[in-house]
């Protein structure tokens, strides 16, 4: 018989609209756990799901009969879960943003190299198929070398009760939600990072908590704007909101010394080498959501293509490459952390008159 990958998934808000449920089609897996902080979750999840095994404790998810522990929790508990799971010898996939801090996600690194395991993150844009087709256009020389690029996501102002997305101090905020894959994806396609400035704003001062309807402070940013400069000398912007009136994106734009490369909100991708027209060189995606999926297709299509890679990876013994791994998440928490000091804007004295 084949061998198969035994997969044990933490938390159930996210892990139930994307993960179970392509963990579940995947031909070469096995979801046998699930756990929750409230054990009625984690059973009700195992019922919807038909899972054999619910638990309200992650230490008993991580002895269990499983290879792979993928946790899909609040920021703030991914340090603790995942040092718990390398501990226990399995190997780990960790929702983004990867910790609070980038001291906890050193820790988390060098706790995978100590323990030998196989350590992921899930910036699964990666294997979009036209995002997998910009890196190959660029890396092939069709825009000649990268000079510029600006990636923008523009969300609705989010209506919500008071919540841990909403406080920083559990990791909340639109710059790890999204932010963070988008600064992945750049350096995904233009190497290394060597420098960067930014600021966060807060535009909601309060939000009711769902239970008694009392204000709540948010501290977690709700807008984020990034300027990377990178080892080879070219710049990219990243521009995440959850705070405006209308939507728009995501929207990437690359321009280089010989060419262009723009992918549209239609998912449309354009380029043109310098003095001709642009045309339509767009990836279509082929995979259809599997039952139960509930999230955006470019989201939830791209982690079912994660996970086809990471099965293979990890069964076979291939290279875990494209894929993020920890390495790549101490980077972009890096990144994070340095938009985030308090002492990232200078101001300027107003002119005389």
């Amino acid at each position: 018989m084949a061998p198969r990958l035994r997969v044990g998934v933490i938390g159930t808000g996210f892990g139930s609209k994307v993960q179970i449920p392509v963990f579940l089609a995947h031909p070469r897996v096995d979801l046998v756990a699930v756990a929750s902080g409230r054990l009625e979750n984690a059973r009700a999840a195992a019922d919807r799901f038909g899972i054999p095994h619910a638990f309200d404790d992650v230490r008993a998810l991580v002895h269990s009969d499983v290879d792979l522990v993928s946790i899909t929790t609040p920021p703030y508990l991914h340090h603790a879960m995942t040092i718990q799971a390398l501990a226990a010898g399995r190997d780990v996939l960790c929702e983004k943003p990867m910790a609070l801090t980038a001291a906890e996600a050193e820790e988390m690194l060098r706790e995978a190299g100590t323990r030998r395991r196989v350590h992921l993150m899930d910036h699964e844009l990666r294997f979009n198929p036209n995002r997998r087709k910009i890196k190959t256009l660029i890396d092939g020389g069709f825009i000649g070398r990268p000079r510029h690029a600006l990636v923008t996501l523009i969300g609705l102002v989010r209506v919500m009760p008071w919540s841990w997305w909403s406080d920083a101090a559990r990791g909340g905020g639109i710059l790890g939600a999204l932010g963070s894959h988008l600064i992945d994806l750049l350096r995904f396609w233009l190497g290394e990072i060597a420098a960067v400035s930014g600021l966060t704003r807060v535009f909601t001062p309060t939000r009711s908590l769902p239970d008694t309807g009392e204000p709540r402070a948010v501290t977690a940013d709700e807008f984020a704007a990034v300027t990377l400069e990178f080892a080879s000398g070219a710049v990219g912007t990243v521009v995440v909101s959850a705070a405006a009136a209308h939507s728009r994106g995501p929207r990437i734009e690359v321009w280089g010394e010989e060419g262009t490369l723009a992918l549209d909100e239609s998912e449309r991708l354009w380029g043109a080498a310098r003095g001709r027209d642009f045309q339509d060189l767009t990836e279509p995606e082929t995979l259809s959501p599997p039952p139960g999926m509930e999230y955006p297709p470019l989201w939830g299509l791209s982690f079912a293509r994660l996970v086809d890679h990471l099965a293979a990876a990890l069964l076979e013994g291939g290279p875990v490459s494209p894929a993020a791994t920890f390495e790549d998440g101490v980077q972009v928490q890096r990144v994070m952390d340095a938009v985030r000091r308090p002492d990232r804007w200078s101001p300027i004295a107003a002119p005389r008159r």
